[in-house]
């Protein structure tokens, strides 16, 4: 990557995608920045749950202006092309150039959120920064909890404004996000008996961000084997479909027992002319198996439940296209005797996530599964009042000549979190163009990063 602009911010990101860090495995890489910020002579701030606080003082003439943090998070998606023997707990991803877009060789790239990283780094070692007292806020678990937003310390930044750049959108300027929570069932599957069948593999969906991209027609892995399998008096066994919660499923294999294969093969072509229409291209295939089938009460609660759940949209906001609340069935795993399944709920209304949550606990209990709820995350609420978001957007059209458009997002960022421990924070979120995250189609527009790279210096600069 040595002759990508800015050199140093694809320096540091070099650096990054040599280090694994998947979200729960993020000790190296915070280590390394720890010793980064150590070696640039600068304060350096390691906490319990590995978040990392680098600080540099304000340029001559600054002294007086308002604190700044720069804000992302070290870890990323772990997502690979199937088949794939890459470990991300142990192996450095490969770096590949098309055009003008960076991606990784049959893994996700970590761009998300690797290149706010790389471009705060950039900041805290630049000899000709002009501009405010500068902390870089780099925090853990992003992709799964927001641990370590949430775990954050009330008194520990000194930051008047933050600066997130975990938006993946150039012109895009975020100004609020969603809250949500997270249901977690766990089932005993009880005693399975070896039966000869067929197992069914839904392929072909595009999956994508549970958030961001809910209101596409994506289709849902989880949702189309329930379809499938949907009143017929059979036996399942071995249901796996989904990976991890902020990602539409867009996978899945089931084995099922005591069908007739005419039943199966006519159901099939019905699923596939009702959703031709899906984005991708949905691949259904049935083969001759064996394997552990669970009883038939399991299996005909676990085909009702899965029918049962609302998947996607569950309202608008008042402008009719804006998302406001939504729920991803996220997974259902058959792991170590278990049944595990997930399901992550979002909304921008606190009243409308709880009635969700209320719709969702209410199937669960009525097919006689239990249920916790946990992993619950504040959203960001819109600041009438900010003083940064109007010189954010005064120095976007002076850089660009173009006018940021200005949203709230159905997404979970840590800006909530963050707000919620200093609720005084006057906070925005912008980035680069990043396509695919959370996929092995993940890609960074190379020309977009040293635009947005560019413009923050500038917007720095500015704040006094």
């Amino acid at each position: 990557m040595e002759n990508l602009k800015p050199d140093r911010v694809f320096y540091y990101f070099d650096k990054l995608m040599k280090i694994p860090r998947p979200s729960g495995h993020e000790k190296q890489v915070s280590d390394f920045l720890v010793a980064t910020g150590k070696e640039l002579g600068l304060k350096t701030y390691q906490d319990e749950s590995l978040n990392v606080i680098i600080s540099r003082k304000a340029s001559i003439g600054y002294e007086k202006a308002p604190k700044v943090t720069i804000q992302g998070h070290m870890d990323m998606v772990a997502a690979k092309e199937e088949g794939s023997d890459h470990d991300f707990t142990k192996d450095p991803l490969i770096p590949e150039i098309s055009g003008k877009f960076l991606k990784a060789k049959g893994t996700s790239l970590g761009a998300d959120n690797g290149i706010a990283v790389a471009m705060g780094l950039a900041l805290m070692e630049d000899k000709n920064y002009k501009g405010p007292s500068l902390e870089l806020l780099v925090t853990t678990e992003e992709e799964t909890s927001m641990a370590g937003a949430l775990n954050l310390g009330e008194n520990i930044l000194e930051g008047n404004y933050l600066i997130n750049i975990d938006s993946e959108e150039e012109g895009v300027l975020t100004v609020g996000s969603a809250g949500g929570l997270t249901i977690f069932v766990d089932e005993e599957i009880g005693k399975q008996e070896e039966n000869f069948g067929y197992q069914i593999k839904v392929s072909g969906l595009l999956g994508g961000h549970s958030g961001m991209q809910i209101n596409e027609p994506r289709g849902n892995a989880v949702k189309i084997l329930g379809e499938l399998l949907d009143g017929f008096d059979l036996s399942i066994g071995e249901f796996y479909s989904g990976s991890l919660d902020n990602v539409i499923p867009s996978e899945g294999r089931v084995k099922v027992f005591g069908i007739d294969i005419g039943d199966l093969e006519k159901r099939k072509m019905e699923i596939l002319d009702k959703h031709q229409n899906l984005l991708g291209q949905l691949k259904i295939e049935i083969a001759e198996a064996k394997g552990l089938s669970y009883s038939k009460d399991l299996s005909r609660r676990l085909i009702k439940l899965i029918n049962n759940l609302p998947t996607g949209v569950n309202s608008f906001m008042e402008d009719g296209y804006t998302v406001e609340s939504s729920n991803n069935l996220a997974f259902i795993k058959d792991k170590g005797g278990r049944i595990l399944c997930e399901i992550s709920l979002r909304s921008s209304n606190h009243d409308k996530l709880d009635d969700l949550t209320k719709k969702i606990t209410k199937v669960l209990e009525d097919n006689d599964f239990s249920y916790k709820i946990a992993s619950r995350y504040p959203g960001w609420e819109y600041n009438k009042d900010s003083k940064l978001r109007p010189l954010a957007q005064k120095i976007y059209k002076q850089v660009s000549g173009k006018d940021f458009e200005t949203i709230v997002i159905h997404a979970g960022l840590e800006c909530g979190a963050i707000f919620e421990k200093y609720p005084n924070m006057d906070i925005i979120s912008i980035g680069p163009d990043i396509s695919g995250a959370h996929s092995i189609e993940e890609k960074v527009d190379v020309e977009s990063v040293e635009r947005v790279y560019k413009y923050i210096k500038v917007l720095l600069e500015n704040i006094r």
